[in-house]
């Protein structure tokens, strides 16, 4: 009997079921990032102007908005939950930043202390929004809706009508560039490898999974489950915040109607992903496939003037077909 040759052969064996089953593992990123790669090449095809280097610039420019309140989307989503009030949390802290810049007559001195503002207005909403959806136990998508609208009348009581006087310097925020590379670009990915490692390599990111997976196990595991679901929420909210500073600082004004539909634009790209709507398993490099597509297809429906009525129509089946994908725990 050939010994070497029969331990050649198991270690052969080993080595596929290895790669097979890390590819299993990581099949719907896998799947998002090649999706990506046919829209790149069938866009370049069609649009000689999409494969530009500015153009691939602004795509990731387009992106941080979505980008942002997906990070934070993606971390309740985690936990079994869904924050449908990011859109109004972002709407809202463009809107009182912009008011107080207008009121003191587009003082720069105030720029760091209304960033910081802004940010703690998140991530109050955020314990808010995290304290209801623990104490009363009620569907968190059901709580961050209600929360959603009132804050949307919050909002149109703060103002109907677009407010002007944002000082030249907070709008360098969007414009600031090192080389050809926005500087906003190069922040983003920062932010996005550190939510990646906050994820995957801490306790509290960790503990995101357990209690998304099963609450009952996570408790026996000496898991906080009330403090891991706030924690999860006032991130989304800080998230949330950051996407309101950065989108007042690309538009210069601040929009009654700012950050319209990135609840679910956020959903889509957590969905995308790979991210289970029902909590427990997905990857943050899934949500960022998600985002990258989502802007990718935006930019090649401007480029070829497609109608928005017919983009809004896609993500609706997008979405349709990512819920369809998994199936709740309790149908296992």
């Amino acid at each position: 009997m050939n010994i070497p040759l029969i331990a050649d052969k198991e270690a052969r064996g080993q080595r596929w079921n290895h790669v097979s089953g890390l590819v299993r593992r990581n099949a719907s990123i896998l799947l998002i990032y090649g999706i990506i790669l046919v829209i790149f090449l069938l866009a370049s095809t069609f649009s000689p102007n999409f494969r530009t280097t500015s153009n691939m610039v602004n795509i990731l420019r387009q992106s941080i908005v979505i980008g942002l309140i997906a990070i934070g989307q993606s971390v309740v989503v985690l936990t079994g939950g869904a924050d449908m009030s990011v859109a109004m949390v972002a709407r809202m802290v463009a809107l009182i930043v912009a008011t107080i810049f207008a009121a003191t007559g587009s003082n720069s001195a105030l720029i760091v202390p209304l960033l910081v503002l802004g940010i703690g207005i998140g991530v109050v909403l955020g314990t808010m929004n995290g304290a209801l959806v623990t104490y009363t136990h009620a569907n968190p998508f059901v709580i961050t809706f209600g929360v959603a609208n009132i804050l949307r009348g919050i909002n149109l009581a703060i103002s109907s009508t677009p407010i002007r006087g944002i000082p030249s310097e907070y709008l360098k925020i969007y414009d600031a560039k090192l080389g050809i590379v926005p500087v906003n670009v190069l922040v983003m990915a920062l932010i996005w490898v550190a939510a990646w490692i906050f994820t995957t390599r801490t306790r509290s990111g960790r503990a995101l999974f357990a209690v998304g997976g099963s609450e009952r196990i996570a408790r026996l595991s000496a898991i906080k489950i009330n403090w891991t679901l706030v924690m999860a929420y006032i991130f989304s909210g800080a998230c949330a915040a950051l996407a309101g500073l950065f989108l007042l600082s690309r538009t210069g004004v601040g929009d009654p109607s700012a950050a319209e539909g990135m609840d679910f634009q956020s959903m889509v790209a957590v969905a995308l992903g790979g991210i289970s709507l029902y909590g427990g398993r997905g990857s943050m490099i899934g949500t960022l496939g998600g985002v990258l597509l989502l802007a990718m297809l935006s930019n090649v429906f401007n480029l070829l003037q497609v109608n928005i009525y017919y983009q809004q129509l896609l993500l609706g089946l997008v979405v349709l077909a990512a819920v369809a994908a998994y199936k709740s725990p309790r149908s296992i």
